[in-house]
């Protein structure tokens, strides 16, 4: 069974180094035009991720560097892909539609001005932390001392939500997390995490996070990750079947990870027919599943991303 795919997250655009290649199908990885068309995709939000070893300055130049390598590839390939900039861009013209997420917020240094900057460069949206500290929020790396929203993470939220940019909480330690809700005015969303209480790892959103987010809005996509699912694909039908129950079809989405995790429980962009397979034999409707796998992120995205 096929249907439209909205991705929520991978990482194929900084982890391969030959972006060429991801116009063609591939024999590694998880990820390319190719394949993740013949898996339904339309619509993929492509991580700009900045690893924890760069702060800084650094921080700064390795992420403009991959920004200015994605952007160029898009360029060259404007007839099979398209920026995704306003909410008129959602619009399906055949074309894949990309989403750039800066995935981790160190790049930014705490200042507001970069992030306008990100903003006027293509990025739309912005994961606060990875699993590490940095100058706006502690990450679910940092453990049992983690600390919340810096002032500076405050002023950048508030600005995101002027400037049309979604604010992502994966990543983020549980204290940072309900510091961000309670300064947000607009709904944020999980790119790639499932649920604690089927699997628990730190990564995961706990069910009273989960609800949180659905309240205001927002949508909890779930990833392929193999620790985060807690199984194979069976369970993470689970994972939907629990989200269904506890925050309703209309705030779930998928976000897989391809290309920033090892042998994931899909193997690779071009199986999304056998996850739909797999929930309409545990009883999922068509509607839900069209909700699941574009509608929610789309009617997510048109509330968030500019008018133009």
């Amino acid at each position: 069974m096929k249907l439209a795919v909205f991705d929520a997250h991978n990482d194929s655009l900084t982890e391969r180094e030959d972006l060429e290649a991801l116009t063609n199908r591939l024999d590694d990885g998880h990820w390319d035009l190719v394949r993740f068309a013949e898996g339904g995709g339309r619509w993929q939000i492509a991580a700009i991720f900045t690893p924890q070893k760069f702060s800084g300055i650094e921080a700064l130049a390795y992420a403009l560097n991959h920004l200015e390598r994605a952007l160029d590839w898009v360029e060259r390939h404007r007839d099979k892909v398209r920026l995704i900039l306003t909410k008129r861009d959602l619009k399906d013209d055949g074309r894949i539609g990309i989403l750039l997420s800066l995935e981790g917020a160190s790049p930014l240094m705490g200042r507001v001005e970069f992030l306008r900057l990100f903003f006027r460069l293509g990025i739309r949206c912005l994961t606060l932390t990875w699993n590490h500290r940095n100058e706006l929020a502690d990450g679910v790396g940092v453990g049992s001392a983690a600390g919340g929203l810096t002032e500076a993470g405050k002023a950048v939220v508030a600005e995101c939500e002027k400037l049309g940019i979604a604010v992502d909480v994966s990543h983020l330690s549980e204290r940072s997390f309900w510091d961000l809700m309670k300064v947000a005015t607009k709904p944020v969303f999980a790119s790639h995490s499932n649920f604690r209480s089927l699997c628990d790892h730190p990564r995961n959103l706990t069910d009273e996070q989960a609800k949180a987010i659905a309240d205001k809005g927002g949508v909890i996509c779930l990833t392929f990750v193999p620790a985060f699912v807690g199984g194979d694909l069976a369970q993470l039908v689970r994972h939907y079947l629990h989200g269904v129950e506890l925050v309703g079809e209309k705030s779930l989405g998928l976000g897989s990870d391809f290309d920033g995790c090892k042998n994931p429980v899909l193997p690779d962009a071009s199986a999304f027919p056998q996850l739909a397979q797999s929930l309409r034999q545990a009883g999922v409707s068509l509607p839900a599943l069209k909700s699941l796998f574009h509608a929610n992120l789309l009617r997510y995205f048109r509330k968030i991303l500019p008018e133009r």
